[in-house]
């Protein structure tokens, strides 16, 4: 197999994006240690908070002018 200028930059491209899905399992994540393979964190987890959204009854008046 040669060694391509595309070869090459479409393993990085892939390295890359299998690096991102990493990093976004471990922001989504709600544990507090994480291991994977080599790398592992510990972190604070922000509690989930839910807010309370309230409908507030709005009255719509359709007036001719």
């Amino acid at each position: 197999m040669e060694l391509t200028e595309s070869f090459i930059l479409a393993v990085l491209g892939l390295v890359g994006g299998g690096g991102s899905a990493c990093l976004v399992y471990f922001l989504k994540s709600r544990c507090k240690t994480i291991k994977c393979c080599c790398i592992e964190c510990e972190r604070e987890v922000i509690p989930n908070v839910t807010a309370n959204i309230h409908n507030a009854s709005t009255t719509r008046s359709n007036s001719v002018v």
